[in-house]
């Protein structure tokens, strides 16, 4: 099967098949240091990223802990006068207690949630055009561990994905280590859609990721998100749960577009004109195919909501298999037994050990931490983190209540223009049976005339014929010998008429049916 593999990069056939190439200025998000402090870089040509990479961006071997976000803007997208070091101490000059806002915002709780997404002037774009060269990017791929199943995730652009897995990552020709990858893909079916690959390690608490299709104000929404995160920069699934606020930005501006557009279709089944207006109107076809369409449109988004929010249970769920096992507590002999391995790292200071004997001769042997044990601080950034991953969880759980709740919405649209497209044509066949008992009481009028007049025309016509000599000369013959002639020929026409209408109405039809009856219990 085709499972996510240990230690997979992207292929030189997915580099250059499924991506495309336009080099242009991109920005760099890093969060280091024990403040996690944040600094942006703005890089624009090969010998930047080669310099930046060289010299700024950590390695998973050197255990250091940290965030590294590369924005790939989107294609089309410029700021004018762009500066290299644009971020460069941002936080400086905040206070802990500044920065230390509520969670739902550390970790992509909307600021600006009820503007929604503008869209970009440059129309849609595509999530494949990544904005550095092939070499640069197979450089990115390599020096960020970024696993080869996002090339597969970008590619199926129609359908809402996120995913996990736990593999073995690290540097070519270097040692591999436990990584959790993450992928995330939001639909292209409307503009700005977005895909996100994360490789977070837990023995350093080093992310790397890359946000491809980014638009400007995506970058700024995504750097104001990150300055104030604090502790939860270390959190595997923050840029996850980012992601999950930027797309339901979206979602909610694509629905309240949505239901103005399909509300205003059904009032405008309420006040459709007649039929008769109908019949001599140009503009019919067009009206019923802006309506098939919002009708199919709400029903495609009412399924995209559906499947998004199957997503982020799935997410959701991630977070308590975190708390399960990244996070568990463990007692202090369990972690003197497993430290250095599956200990979770600290997440401001290296320990520092005090006694003469290194740690690895003495078990024992007690680490210090700012007056703190080695042991105990460990168990603090895991309970930190499980707090964190709480936050997380009851965030993702209130974004699910909030898709149902537009589902619902849809559905209730979708369900009413049915229900008025149902009353609209009630209303129309009630047009059709008044209009076509006029016509009965019209063809009743012109009915009683015919049968008035009818024997009259009848008895006319008989009596203007030559068989008739109303002045008679010296025979004195009125009526002539051959009018047997005339009553035979109507007889004989008459049944003639009367056969040929028997034999096409009634007989034949019935005795194909008693054929067909006669043949079924052979066919069974």
């Amino acid at each position: 099967m085709d499972w996510p593999k240990e230690n997979l990069g992207i292929s030189e056939i997915d580099l250059r098949n499924v991506f495309k190439y336009e080099p242009k200025t991109t920005r760099v998000v890093r969060l280091e240091g024990p403040e996690k402090e944040l600094i942006v870089r703005s890089l624009e040509t090969d010998e930047d990223w080669e310099d930046w990479m060289d010299k700024e961006l950590p390695s998973p071997d050197s255990r250091e802990s940290g965030l590294i976000l590369i924005l790939a803007r989107r294609t089309g997208q410029q700021r004018k006068s762009p500066m290299r070091d644009e971020f460069d101490g941002l936080e400086k000059g905040l206070s802990r207690s500044d920065r230390a806002s509520t969670f739902p915002i550390e970790v992509g709780g909307a600021p600006n949630a009820e503007k929604g997404l503008q869209p970009s002037l440059s129309g849609r774009r595509s999530a494949r055009t990544l904005p550095f060269s092939l070499e640069i990017f197979r450089s990115i791929s390599k020096r960020l561990c970024l696993h080869g199943s996002i090339a597969r995730v970008v590619s199926r652009s129609d359908v809402p994905i996120f995913s996990r897995a736990e593999l073995q990552m690290g540097l070519p020709g270097g040692p591999a280590y436990p990584a959790y990858v993450y992928n995330c893909r939001s639909t292209n079916a409307w503009e700005m859609d977005l895909a996100l690959t994360v490789t977070h390690f837990p023995h350093s608490g080093l992310t790397y990721a890359v946000l491809f299709g980014c638009p400007i104000n995506i970058e700024d929404e995504i750097i104001k998100r990150l300055s104030s995160a604090g502790e939860a920069a270390s959190y595997p699934l923050l840029l996850p749960g980012i992601f999950a606020e930027l797309e339901r930005n979206r979602h909610i501006k694509i629905v309240e577009d949505y239901m103005d557009d399909i509300e205003e279709k059904i009032f405008e089944l309420d006040s459709r004109p007649s039929v008769t207006q109908q019949m001599h109107s140009s503009d019919v076809d067009s009206r019923n195919k802006d309506k098939r369409s919002q009708w199919l449109d709400t029903t495609y988004l009412r399924n995209g909501l559906i499947t998004w929010s199957e997503q982020l249970a799935k997410m959701s769920r991630h977070t308590d298999e975190l708390k399960d096992t990244l996070f568990r507590p463990a007692s202090k002999d369990e972690f003197h037994t497993l430290r250095g391995n599956q200990g979770y790292p600290n997440l401001t200071r290296k320990p520092h050990f005090d006694g003469r004997e290194s740690p690895e001769s003495n078990v024992k042997n007690t680490w210090i931490w700012l007056g703190e044990s080695y042991w105990e601080k460990d168990e603090a950034c895991k309970s930190e983190m499980r707090k964190i991953g709480g936050k997380v969880n009851d965030r993702l759980h209130s974004i699910i209540e909030e898709y149902e709740d537009k589902i619902r919405e849809c559905t209730m649209r979708i369900d009413g223009m049915a229900m008025a497209t149902q009353w609209s044509h009630g209303d129309t066949n009630v047009e059709i049976a008044l209009a076509t008992g006029r016509d009965s009481r019209h063809m009743r009028t012109i009915s009683i005339v015919t049968m008035v007049f009818l024997p009259g025309t009848f008895f006319a016509s008989v009596f203007s014929m030559q068989f008739f000599n109303w002045i008679p000369g010296n025979d004195g013959t009125v009526v002539s010998h051959y009018l047997w002639i005339y009553v035979l020929v109507t007889v004989v026409a008459t049944l003639l008429t009367l056969g040929t209408w028997y034999y096409f109405v009634v007989w034949r039809p019935r005795s194909r049916k008693e054929v067909s009856e006669d043949e079924m219990p052979l066919v069974a």
